[in-house]
């Protein structure tokens, strides 16, 4: 269908820009001057109108590469990582939900959002997310010494 619409498009262009090629030299011969030099004229501003034509319209329907649409988690780890670097702290929440929603076993996207929390049952639950993942992780050991103390009294003193 594209295809079809720019043929249309090139070939209205055309016969507009020969048909001022054509009437130009009579109007030039009605003037007094030669029509030769009409035509010539005619010529140039029917090449001024299909360039001034035809490259925009070249540069809206020319296929485009198509938009990488795939997400990388690796990316959006490390903009999470940069994000708590940079102390922007929502932004990197924001990576790390994202990480963990493509990769639910992701222990380090859980423990970073067990650090970005705002309340201890929060991070809790970011913990026990890891800790279904891996439970012998060094990081999710850390975690439970740091957070469990805080959330004891919640849940009695059961682990």
């Amino acid at each position: 269908m594209l295809d079809r619409v720019q043929f249309y498009l090139i070939f209205f262009v055309g016969f507009g820009a020969l048909f001022g090629a054509l009437i130009t030299p009579l109007v030039f011969w009605s003037k007094g001057r030669k029509p030769a030099t009409g035509f010539f004229a005619g010529v140039l501003i029917g090449a001024l109108g299909n360039l001034i034509l035809l490259i925009p319209l070249w540069l809206r329907l020319r296929s485009r590469p198509a938009p990488a649409d795939a997400f990388d988690v690796s990316v959006a780890y490390n903009m999470g990582i940069a994000a708590v670097l940079g102390g922007r702290k929502s932004e990197a929440r924001y990576h790390f939900v994202r990480v963990t929603q493509a990769d639910p076993n992701n222990v380090s996207a859980w423990l970073y959002l067990a650090n970005l929390a705002t309340t201890p049952l929060e991070a809790w639950s970011y913990v026990q997310q890891a800790r279904t993942i891996d439970a012998r992780h060094p990081g999710v050991q850390d975690a439970v010494s740091v957070v469990w103390p805080q959330v004891r009294h919640l849940f009695g003193e059961k682990l």
